[in-house]
């Protein structure tokens, strides 16, 4: 499945999403889409089960700090804050996007009133400086949208305040997922279509992205994912293994 000349490479291009005129219906349709994604496909899933191994190891009643990179409309942080909660955990989210209209249907999502912990902010993250320090980032389907140089430029920005390690919750750049794609956005538009087939484009498979990520770290691991899902995890705290 690896073999389609057209998945050979990353591709560029940018998403219709990313205009900052962008149509409102086509970022709610998006971001319908990309929510039924995470929650079926696994995004959800693979943040969940990488905090819930180093909460693990975290004392009870201490918490935890996580910055949520891209956060589109912070349906991920919602789960999983939700989900933290039930178990006893205890996090705080900081979600960040630069897009206007992500952290707006971002600030609508986050309304309801068992939804503590998340706290909002629009930045560019390459100029991002927080007042304190995290314990870990996440990226879902966000490092997708960088080049590699942006992306080992980010991992060393994010090592000034970030003391743990960082996630990479990414699309696996693979036949399987383009045919997922053609099918989930057969009702909703081409332009919705675009964007979801661009990135999957723009996604990884994992010996590219273990080839960026060792760069900042020799014992970065990364591996496959449910479903279609590519994930890596850089350590700044000297631990090994995800």
């Amino acid at each position: 499945m690896e073999g389609c000349g057209v998945l050979e490479q990353r591709a560029r291009g940018s998403e219709i999403l990313d205009q900052p005129d962008g149509d409102p219906l086509l970022v709610e349709r998006s971001y319908r889409l990309m929510r039924f994604v995470n929650c079926t496909g696994g995004g959800i899933r693979a943040v969940r089960k990488f905090l819930a191994r180093e909460l693990s190891a975290v004392a009870g009643g201490k918490t935890v700090r996580v910055l949520d990179l891209g956060t589109g409309d912070c349906d991920i942080p919602l789960a999983v804050g939700r989900w933290a909660s039930e178990h006893g955990h205890k996090l705080e989210f900081t979600c960040l996007d630069h897009n206007a209209k992500a952290i707006e249907m971002a600030r609508k999502a986050i309304a309801r009133p068992d939804d503590h912990g998340i706290k909002l902010e629009q930045a560019d993250v390459f100029r991002y400086q927080p007042a304190g320090v995290f314990d870990y980032a996440v990226g879902s389907m966000f490092f997708h949208h960088l080049t590699a140089e942006e992306i080992g430029r980010l991992i060393e920005h994010l090592r000034g305040f970030v003391r743990k390690a960082v996630l990479i919750n990414d699309l696996h750049r693979c036949l399987l997922n383009t045919i997922a794609c053609r099918i989930l956005t057969l009702p909703v538009g081409p332009e919705v279509r675009h964007d979801a087939l661009l990135s999957v484009r723009r996604g990884f498979k994992p010996a590219e992205l273990s080839d960026i990520l060792v760069k900042h770290d020799p014992a970065a691991v990364v591996g496959r994912s449910w479903f279609c899902r590519v994930v890596g995890v850089v350590r700044f705290d000297g631990k090994e293994g995800q």
